[in-house]
């Protein structure tokens, strides 16, 4: 499964541009690269959450509170205030997240349903359900410009998975994940303090949803007080493909990267070459259950 992400995106790019002379040109790649900046940011986030066996059902609407929150924020607060409000109140989510599953034990799926409700509608009930408009230069800059070949958002984006990649791969924190993803009682038996584990995971899955809200009024710009459901999906297939294991304790942050960017690649090829957009979620939920087959079958 660690192959299958990068393996279906070289055979998905080979694919599409036989179909379509016009996909394998820079332009094209650049809008993919761009699009898949949240999917990216979603799915790594994920990660955290299902390779401790569990799940995070609330990332689309925590994405939306904190849009609302840096929306909200903008105006009296400037920029940097408001993004580190959006931020902030991912990692809160998370945090409430993480201490209802760790501390309380309540299965993460009940948990996490519950604050999708909640967080989508204290962000309905804060903006009345209407966008608020976020005009700044050094947004519109990050969207637009470039370093060489590359745009700032994808350079921020690969930096953002780089760290999340030391995290998981080169220090004890990752160890404890992925421990207590394999096996709880085991970790707790030997020391580990499973709840607090627990909670640093859905912390570090909920940030990366407010981290992706500053995308989505990046790109948009406006605050969005609800969002794609299909978010989520995306994320946890993403989060499949990648080679992360929904039963915990196998994961990696390169590989649901590269799945999310191929999910980005398969809307795009699909569009272009004529296919209806209304087919997208079929083909993602077929990703879904075959990867979780074979991961099945695997486990």
């Amino acid at each position: 499964m660690k192959i299958a992400a990068p393996v279906s995106l070289v055979l998905a790019m080979v694919i599409f541009t036989i179909l379509s002379p016009t996909f394998l040109t820079w332009d094209n790649l650049d809008g993919m690269l761009a699009d898949s900046a949240i999917p990216v940011l979603l799915a790594v986030g994920m990660t955290f959450a299902v390779m401790l066996a569990g799940i995070d059902l609330s990332m689309a609407s925590t994405l939306a509170l904190a849009s609302v929150v840096l929306g909200a924020v903008y105006d009296g607060g400037g920029l940097v205030l408001s993004v580190l409000a959006a931020i902030a109140v991912g990692a809160a989510v998370g945090a409430v997240n993480g201490f209802f599953v760790g501390r309380v034990k309540i299965p993460d799926m009940i948990v996490t349903l519950g604050t999708m409700g909640l967080v989508q509608g204290i962000g309905l009930i804060w903006s009345k359900g209407v966008p608020k408009p976020v005009s700044d230069h050094v947004l519109t800059t990050i969207a637009s410009d470039s370093v060489g070949i590359f745009r700032y958002n994808f350079l921020i984006v690969a930096g953002i998975v780089l760290l999340l990649h030391v995290l998981l791969a080169h220090t004890p924190v990752g160890t404890h994940l992925l421990a207590v993803g394999d096996n709880a009682d085991g970790s707790k038996a030997m020391g580990l303090r499973v709840s607090r584990v627990k909670l640093v995971g859905y912390i570090v899955c909920g940030t990366m949803a407010g981290v992706g809200a500053v995308f989505l009024v990046l790109y948009v710009g406006a605050s969005q007080p609800a969002t794609n459901t299909d978010y989520v999906m995306k994320a946890v297939a993403a989060t499949v493909l990648g080679g992360t294991s929904l039963f915990g304790g196998r994961a990696t942050v390169w590989g649901p990267a590269l799945g999310a960017l191929l999910l980005t690649v398969l809307q795009t090829g699909l569009t272009m070459v004529g296919v209806d957009a209304f087919y997208e979620p079929a083909v993602v939920g077929v990703v879904v259950l075959a990867a979780a087959t074979l991961m099945r079958g695997r486990k």
